[in-house]
Parts: C-alpha cells; structure tokens; sequence
C-alpha cells in the first residue's frame, strides 16, 4: 500500500514522459542551471552551500545528493508546491503549469518522502517535540561522515525539538542538513530523518528566551554565532534560526512578540580580501 496511488483517469506514465522536469522544476527554481545533461542548483529541501540539486531530463528525475530528495516532476510539485497527488497531475496534464506569486514563497512543503517497499514515494511526518522513546539522535552522515558541528534546538521547557549538523564538504565548502524525529505516515515506523523543521520552523535558543523573560533579545544569524553570544553576552536571550538568510520567512517568530529585540547583522558582506590600507586601520 502506497501514498501515491495511480489515478483512475491518467496513466501517469504517459504524462511524464511528455513532461520536461527541467521546464517544470526551472519554473520555480530560477537558479536552476544547465549543466551538461543534467542541470544543477542549491537544493530547496535542505540548507547548502554548494549544488547539490541535480534534474536529469533523459531519466525523468531530480535527486540531492545531499539530503537523498528524490522523484519525478509530479513528486517536486507535491514536495515544494504543497500539492495534492491530483493537483499535480492535473496541472502537468493541463496547457500550462499554474505560475508562481511575485514574492511568495513557495506553499508549506509536504513532509520529506522516503521509499517503500515497492519504491513508491511515501510521507514522512515531522514529530516535534522528539518523543522520549526516540532515542540518540545518529552520530555521523551516511555520505558526509562525521559533523563539524552539532547543535540542539530545544523548546521552552528543554525539550528536543530536532537538530542541525554542520558538515566540511570535500571542496572545502560547508554543508548544513536538519534532523528531526518523523513518523511514515502509511506503515507507522519512527525513526530520526535528514529532513527539514515544518514550516514554520522553530528558533533556535528558545529554551535560552523562556529562561530569560525579561531580557533583552539579540537576534544573530547561524547557530554558532549565537552560542558564542550567549557566552559572551550573558545579559541578553540570544537566538537564531535554522536555514540562513533565505530562510527568515520560514520561521516562526511569535516567540519574540512583546519583546525588546536587537538584530545583529551578519558580518560576512565583505566578500573580497581587505586591502593593506584596510588591515592597517585594522592594527591601529
């Protein structure tokens, strides 16, 4: 038994293959670029640095190399438009695919699919709080290995609401994948999966924000410059989110609301070498 049952109407196979993916996913990822063959972009499930995204056309497929996303053009429309299994047939069936808003962002994804045991898509469900039985969370990636760094997002009261690991790619790059604590929604099954907080996602330090209720907050981007806050600053409630800065409107900011909020701004805008000049006023 499978989520995703054939439509009495449409053979799903015929439709794809009259189906270009890279038209269909480039229609929502304007960085998506050619790539040989294959074309290429910055997954849209998971946070990175370095392309990891791939849509291959001949086969009919996109997969991440990173966090293991996976399927065809009907299972990105599902995954990263929030559409029904019908939806997305109907709108690959009908003359033209329906066009994303001027700034709006993507519709609340649909939980992160697996496989079953027929290599069907199939639902994972986010379970936040991670319940008691859930044990340790895994200690390494299957492909990237061991973490650089690790960090917990707890909820107010202490609890595990998931996690997010920091891993060095092989290009000298950094590679960020979330961890969370999901149920599959057709067999039952429980397990820690490599796949996004639900939107909207939970800050990071609410734990830190419950503990100071009357302190000012300093709001930083990235978890580790906010662990280095929290120590050096010890009179603010510092937090911050997960997914960088093209994440801001994925989260869920009602835990700020009535409170006094400093915004740190990031300090990574220099993006060429400084100048002798530049260092010399640096030492003075």
């Amino acid at each position: 038994m499978t989520d995703r049952q054939p439509h009495p109407k449409v053979d799903t196979t015929a439709l794809l293959a009259k189906v270009n993916i890279a038209e269909v996913i480039g229609r929502y990822m304007p960085d998506l670029k050619k790539a040989g063959a294959e074309y290429k972009a910055c997954c849209p499930f998971h946070t990175e640095d370095t392309p990891s995204f791939t849509v291959v056309p001949a086969k009919g497929f996109y997969h991440c190399h990173g966090c293991g996303a996976h399927g065809d053009a009907i299972a990105f429309l599902m995954e990263h438009q929030g559409m029904t299994f019908h939806d997305a047939v109907a709108a690959l069936g009908g003359d033209a695919l329906p066009a994303p808003q001027a700034g709006q962002e993507p519709a609340a994804r649909q939980p992160a699919r697996g496989k079953d045991a027929d290599g069907d898509a199939c639902p994972w469900v986010p379970i936040l709080p991670a319940p008691d039985h859930a044990g340790d969370p895994p200690k390494a990636h299957i492909k990237r290995g061991l973490p650089e760094m690790t960090w917990c997002y707890s909820g107010a009261a202490g609890e595990v609401l998931g996690y997010v690991y920091r891993f060095k790619t092989s290009d000298g790059g950094k590679e960020v994948l979330p961890l969370v604590y999901a149920r599959h929604a057709v067999s039952g099954s429980e397990e820690w999966r490599w796949m996004a907080f639900p939107e909207p996602r939970p800050l990071y330090g609410l734990d830190r924000l419950a503990a100071k209720p009357d302190a000012t907050v300093l709001l930083v981007e990235g978890e580790k410059c906010a662990d280095a806050a929290a120590a050096l600053l010890p009179e603010f409630a510092v937090v911050s989110w997960p997914g960088g800065g093209k994440a801001v409107k994925k989260c869920d900011w009602s835990a700020l609301a009535g409170r006094k909020v400093i915004a740190w701004p990031d300090a990574d805008a220099k993006r060429v070498p400084l100048t002798k000049a530049e260092k010399d006023a640096l030492t003075q």
